[in-house]
């Protein structure tokens, strides 16, 4: 049988559409990789010195990082069980997180704000944030879905720059 016209037109854009997709999440992936080197170099002076639960803290975030870093990686590969296994490994983190903050544990090496104190409550609701778009992430790693990975990927990250701006010192 001879496809038609309006049926190949249809195939080729779907091929388009999913070509533009893939180079969408390409170019992602290299921005999230070449910001996660950027700020693990400057973490690398920052875990100088430190102990404790500060050191346990940055420890956790560091992990994290390297999750999320390889996961735009496994993105363009497309290989959604490990895209889940990793995001999972983050969200058991981001549960943890605001008991990673006990009062008085800032300054010194600690790039935390007094703000995580003085608002522990919006602190405690964007890591709550963080492992609901998690949550996002794993749902669609497992139902394989690149589209939905993608946006639920954009949200992870959104979530991690939303605490940072308000939290971390830069």
């Amino acid at each position: 049988e001879t496809p038609t016209t309006p049926n190949l037109i249809q195939k080729s854009g779907c091929r388009e559409v999913n070509s533009m997709n893939r180079k969408a999440r390409i170019a992602l992936a290299l921005t999230v990789t070449f910001s996660a080197s950027i700020a693990g170099m400057a973490q690398l002076s920052a875990h100088d010195g430190a102990t404790g639960v500060v050191k346990q803290r940055m420890d956790g975030f560091k992990a994290s990082q390297q999750n999320l870093k390889a996961i735009s990686q496994l993105m363009q590969m497309e290989e959604y069980a490990e895209i889940a296994e990793r995001a999972d490994k983050m969200r058991s983190w981001g549960v943890a997180i605001p008991d990673a903050f006990p009062a008085g544990s800032g300054g010194g090496v600690s790039d935390a704000r007094p703000e995580i104190w003085e608002d522990f409550a919006g602190f405690t609701l964007a890591a709550s944030n963080h492992v609901d778009a998690l949550d996002g992430l794993i749902g669609a790693a497992k139902a394989g879905d690149a589209n939905a990975v993608t946006a639920a990927f954009k949200s992870v990250v959104g979530t991690c720059k939303a605490c940072h701006m308000k939290f971390r010192k830069m």
